[in-house]
């Protein structure tokens, strides 16, 4: 897959739409959120839809711009570069990176697989992170970052295979 981006005012507005869907849905994944950091990110699937409905270049781009914003808007917390380098770039990068992995046609349904994939991954960043940057022992760095990764992954999964059907034939490009 090859990263063809047109900057077109229309190809802007979608992003601008995905980024601002993030953004505000992320503030209702506040609701519940771990004392350190961390919650259901289920506003993640904003990005991914964006990937899967553009192509994952403009995804990538959207995940970045809404990390600066994280950080503007007092949505992430600085707790060191390595906390910014395995909580927040890394993770969005790879959320902006999973429209790579195809989606799985099973029947009339096409499964986000890549979320499921991506998703460990930013737990095992997240982990790192934990391990390094907050020197957490291996178990309770478990008991920590799981059950929040577990449920951001069984909500993005959920909410992309309701939306991206609707969205496919809404957002035409």
């Amino acid at each position: 897959m090859t990263m063809n981006i047109k900057l077109t005012t229309k190809n802007m507005a979608y992003m601008a739409m995905f980024a601002a869907m993030q953004i505000v849905l992320e503030y209702c994944t506040k609701i519940y959120e771990m004392p350190k950091g961390g919650n259901c990110a289920f506003s993640l699937v904003a990005i991914i839809l964006c990937g899967y409905l553009m192509n994952w270049g403009y995804s990538l781009i959207v995940s970045l711009v809404c990390l600066g914003l994280h950080f503007a808007l007092g949505l992430a917390t600085f707790y060191g570069p390595l906390s910014v380098i395995f909580d927040y770039l890394l993770p969005m990068i790879l959320i902006g990176l999973t429209p790579l992995i195809p989606l799985l046609k099973v029947g009339k349904y096409e499964l986000p697989i890549g979320i499921v994939i991506t998703g460990a991954l930013k737990t095992i960043c997240h982990l790192i992170s934990g391990w390094y940057a907050f020197q957490t022992p291996l178990k309770a760095n478990l008991v920590y970052n799981l059950p929040y990764n577990i449920a951001t992954i069984i909500a993005c999964f959920i909410l992309f295979v309701l939306l991206y059907p609707r969205l496919k034939n809404a957002v035409h490009l």
